[in-house]
């Protein structure tokens, strides 16, 4: 088995092993679902009284919000694999072996990337069936294509988390980044607060984030047709405003993004976070 491939085995399987790991890593999403369930869903439905099927388009918003937090999350979650191989020391058993530096970072990544894809798409098939079960309109090219925005979006969230925690050393440092991570993505999201009503700075940064881009491709994916049913018989001004306060459509200094735009902006990002990462690694 290729070295870099055996790492990335063995770290995967270090994550999912510890039941802990997994369930602190969906912390922020067990947040926003009970967020939601208690006091968002009936707050946000009832803000639109005249707006036929708000239920099954709030619904479709918020798990697609979901599904762009859940790689950020575990991508997060499985690293501590390799800040607990600094703390104790495994690391440098590792970099005695023929691995180069750039293979041990690739097999971190690899792992990182399989686990975020993998409960990406396990977050997937459960918001599928809950809007199937609830009476939610979607296409079959819409849920192919969040299937499809998985593999984008947990790449980028492995890479972006793997150079972060390039700079953590300490177990107590990584808690607290992981803290800080799994709090700040929801609101950076819009799914705690909606993109359109957060303070002008708050989203820009919000905006700035690649997160809230897949979130927003994410939103096109499972909730337009929903959103199309629901708006039918209003304006195109009514709807297009309901499209920038929910987060649909992203602007940055008067720039508005396209679908295209929003997954070449996250893409960019991701790699100059990859630049940094080897840099990192050749020191």
């Amino acid at each position: 088995m290729n070295p870099t491939v055996a790492l990335a085995k063995r770290c995967s399987l270090c994550y999912f092993r510890d039941r802990s790991s997994v369930l602190f890593s969906l912390m922020a999403v067990i947040i926003v679902v009970m967020l939601y369930l208690l006091f968002l869903r009936n707050t946000m439905v009832e803000s639109y009284p005249d707006i036929p099927g708000m239920e099954g388009l709030i619904d479709a918003w918020v798990l697609a919000g979901i599904l762009a937090i859940v790689p950020v999350t575990t991508c997060a979650g499985s690293l501590s694999t390799m800040i607990e191989d600094r703390g104790t020391g495994r690391d440098r058993d590792i970099l005695v072996s023929p691995l180069k530096g750039w293979q041990v970072a690739a097999g971190y990544v690899l792992s990182t990337f399989c686990v975020g894809l993998a409960m990406s798409l396990i977050t997937l098939v459960i918001c599928v069936i809950y809007l199937a079960a609830t009476g939610c309109a979607m296409s079959a090219s819409g849920i192919a294509l969040a299937a499809v925005l998985t593999v984008p979006s947990s790449l980028s969230a492995a890479v972006i988390m793997y150079t972060l925690c390039s700079f953590v050393k300490s177990s107590g440092a990584f808690s607290g980044l992981f803290a800080v991570v799994s709090v700040l993505i929801g609101f950076l999201c819009g799914i705690y607060m909606p993109m359109g009503t957060m303070p002008s700075a708050m989203n820009t940064i919000g905006t700035l984030v690649p997160a809230s881009h897949f979130a927003a491709i994410f939103r096109d994916a499972l909730a337009s047709d929903a959103l199309d049913g629901a708006f039918a018989g209003s304006t195109a001004e009514a709807l297009a405003d309901f499209r920038t306060e929910m987060g649909f459509d992203l602007s940055l200094g008067g720039f508005e993004f396209d679908v295209a735009t929003m997954m070449v902006y996250a893409l960019a990002v991701t790699a100059v976070f990859l630049v940094v990462a080897m840099a990192r690694i050749r020191r």
